[in-house]
């Protein structure tokens, strides 16, 4: 009898331990994030970066010159004052070359007015930029109602869409600036039972499978809802 009375208890606590015998599932989609950079205006910021740091160097070496050649005078200068006359051809050509070399200090000194300030700004904006900092118009899940707004919003670094829990959607229409742009991810969704004894949908392997955007960082590793990331260039 003991026996019989063992065998019913343990099968009463398998029976207690099924993971789906009063399970809730819960259908709210899975989340991924995506950054936005703009990567045309980190390059025209560049751009202007090595103009400055062009003009920058090419005083610095025309001022060197001058001084090269100003302390060249005062020693050629010297040795005429103690009778060497071979020195005068030298003085000569040193005071043709001294104005020439002063213009173009003058000249780059002049393009490289506020530079110094200037690059400070440029470079802030740049890690800005490199943030993912931006506003963005709208995003649309394409095949559906789903439309989402951004008028009201600050910009942000980092924006999180949902993915579909029964694979109804994937493509998503982004419009950023008023021009719209496309991205297609593929992945996998899967169940899994949270402490509460949910089973929860989740997404997994999740990668970017084409996108109108100039360029994207696929992800590499925890490729999961709720851990995945994307950047996105354009």
């Amino acid at each position: 009898m003991k026996q019989l009375l063992s065998i019913f208890i343990f099968f009463l606590l398998i029976v207690s331990c099924d993971p789906c015998d009063d399970c809730d599932t819960v259908s709210y989609e899975p989340t991924i994030s995506l950054v936005f950079i703009n990567q045309d205006s980190i390059n025209s910021l560049d751009d202007s970066l090595m103009v400055f740091s062009f003009n920058d160097s090419a005083l610095a070496v025309h001022v060197n010159a001058l001084d090269t050649l100003r302390a060249r005078l005062e020693e050629v200068q010297i040795g005429l004052d103690t009778g060497n006359t071979s020195l005068q051809a030298e003085k000569d050509e040193i005071l043709i070359l001294i104005p020439e070399r002063q213009t173009d200090s003058s000249y780059y000194a002049t393009l490289n007015q506020d530079a110094d300030s200037l690059t400070a700004v440029f470079n802030t904006t740049k890690s800005t930029i490199n943030s993912g900092l931006l506003q963005v118009d709208q995003i649309e899940i394409l095949g559906t109602t789903f439309v989402n707004t951004y008028e009201d919003i600050d910009s942000a670094t980092i924006w999180s869409i949902p993915l579909s829990y029964d694979g109804e959607f994937n493509t998503y229409e982004v419009v950023i600036a008023g021009i719209a742009r496309t991205i297609e991810f593929s992945y996998d969704n899967t169940q899994e039972v949270d402490e509460e004894r949910n089973v929860i949908i989740r997404a997994e392997n999740i990668q970017v499978v084409s996108s109108t955007f100039d360029s994207f960082d696929n992800c590499e590793e925890n490729c999961v809802d709720g851990e995945a990331s994307f950047t996105f260039y354009f």
